[in-house]
């Protein structure tokens, strides 16, 4: 544009200098032929011209409108495989912890639902390392019909070998537990592996042991209290003939005991392969339970399935929920509360949210064949396209609960940075921990109404504060971190 102007104004210039002319002398006497007279002044510059027309405008660069493809995982990362642990260390009537003689016992408390088992593990006290523990499925809590067992379960109790020392003729051998001069005193056993003791047991430096009856040392008693509530009792059943030696009879002693309530088996120990390291050897060794407590605690937590999910793509609003409200009816609360997403899905689908321009499920996780809750250690992933500007949000049960539910923020999460550039990598940080507000709260997976243990998709009464928020440190300590990983790759 500016050239041009420069050339209009120059060629104006031009025509008025070439306008401009001198002016003739005055014309000689009549007779004679008149001389030239002088010539005229130059005439001064003349006026500049009007200006050229305008030029055309350069182009404006424009924001790009082309959609990006983002893929999506929502992988389930739970690190759990118990649902509650401890240890019992006190005996019955006694101030102080300990190992218990004859007649004496530990209790454990605890909470449970159906399908789920409890196992625990005790030092046989005069042997190398032998320890009391149900088998890799522990006891069971409930029966097939899922009504609370109760009784003596005794029957599902064994002796076990760590396969961390040698095993020498228990309450003899100078590496058993009453003769060894300190805990980890005795040679490494050459078979490493946990295994049952057989009635007959083999000793490691030649001949064998014969081992009393199991109920002859301990009896475990399980009494159901209602609401999910049981009383385990672990007793010293031995007498001072129980056990036979070439040094005598004696009784027993039992270690405290670690306990855990799983619903997946092995938390202790997996028979035929070595011990994990994680303090099992510490207890069938020498009864020291700290180590043990304290890995199988970190092993504790609810980790959840997560149900198949519905997502929204926009540029404003909070298509899905707002915090602080009640659930708007559409279907939230059937994801919520029983990760059923087709009500929700429906009701987008129909309508889609002011500002959303795409809507969708996501239900099969990576490797399946079959829609299904996600486990732990599996995934979802979906593909949104997105412009600039838009965000995502979605939904899915978290499927222990009653009616919680993992999401982004209301207003979704940013798939585009400030710059307008596509987001890329882990952005769990901004992915959060919901109460639907339509049902009240119980222990996850344990309580009545939880997803795992209703019969039926609605099952439980009115939650008191109808709104949607976040659920609480107070009510449930790990944040959504703790069980997802969601990551943007944009494609």
């Amino acid at each position: 544009m500016l050239s041009s102007l420069k050339h209009s104004a120059y060629a104006a210039l031009a025509l008025s200098l070439a306008a401009c002319s001198g002016t003739d002398g005055a014309p000689g006497a009549m007779g004679e032929p008149g001389t030239q007279g002088a010539a005229g002044a130059q005439g001064g510059v003349g006026a500049q011209g009007p200006a050229g027309p305008q030029g055309s405008a350069s182009p404006v660069p424009t924001p790009a409108t082309t959609p990006t493809a983002f893929k999506v995982r929502i992988e389930n990362v739970a690190p759990w495989s118990v649902l509650a642990s401890g240890v019992a260390a006190v005996p019955m009537g006694a101030s102080a912890g300990g190992p218990i003689g004859s007649g004496g016992a530990y209790e454990i408390e605890l909470n449970a639902g159906k399908r789920q088992s409890l196992s625990f593990v005790s030092m046989l006290g005069e042997s190398n390392d032998w320890f009391f523990a149900p088998g890799p499925d522990g006891i069971p809590l409930y029966d097939a019909t899922g009504a609370p067992n109760s009784g003596d379960v005794t029957s599902q109790v064994s002796l076990w070998n760590a396969g961390t020392e040698i095993d020498q003729e228990p309450g003899v051998g100078d590496a058993t537990g009453p003769k060894q001069p300190s805990p980890t005193f005795g040679a490494p056993d050459p078979d490493p592996t946990v295994r049952l003791i057989p009635a007959v047991a083999p000793l490691t430096g030649g001949g064998t042991f014969t081992l009393p009856a199991i109920a002859s040392m301990i009896r475990v008693t399980l009494t159901a209290k209602g609401d999910g509530h049981f009383v385990v009792r672990v007793e010293n059943t031995s007498t001072a003939s129980t056990l036979v030696t070439s040094a005598g009879a004696r009784s027993v002693h039992l270690s405290p005991l670690v306990w855990a309530l799983h619903g997946t088996p092995a938390p202790f120990f997996t028979p035929a392969q070595p011990d994990r390291g994680l303090g099992l050897e510490l207890v069938a060794e020498s009864g020291r339970f700290p180590a043990l407590t304290q890995a199988t605690s970190e092993l504790t937590g609810f980790a959840t399935p997560i149900s198949p999910g519905v997502w929204v793509v926009h540029a404003s609003g909070e298509p899905l929920y707002s915090e602080g409200l009640a659930d708007r009816g559409l279907g939230l609360e059937r994801i919520a509360e029983s990760g059923n997403v087709g009500p929700l899905s429906a009701a987008l689908k129909a309508a889609l949210p002011t500002g959303a321009s795409a809507t969708g499920t996501f239900d099969t996780p990576v490797g399946a064949t079959a829609a299904s809750a996600a486990a732990p250690g599996k995934a979802y992933e979906l593909t949104v396209s997105a412009k600039p500007g838009e965000r995502l949000s979605f939904s899915t049960m978290f499927g222990m609960s009653n009616d919680w539910f993992f999401g982004t923020a209301a207003d979704g999460l940013p798939l585009f940075d400030a710059a307008g550039a596509p987001r890329r990598g882990d952005v769990t940080h901004e992915i959060f921990v919901f109460d639907a507000g339509t049902e009240i709260d119980q222990v996850p997976a344990i309580g009545a109404d939880t997803g795992p243990q209703q019969s039926s998709p609605d099952q439980g009464a009115n939650d008191p504060i109808r709104q949607v928020r976040l659920v609480s440190p107070g009510t449930y300590a790990p944040t959504a971190s703790a069980h997802l990983r969601v990551t943007l790759t944009p494609m």
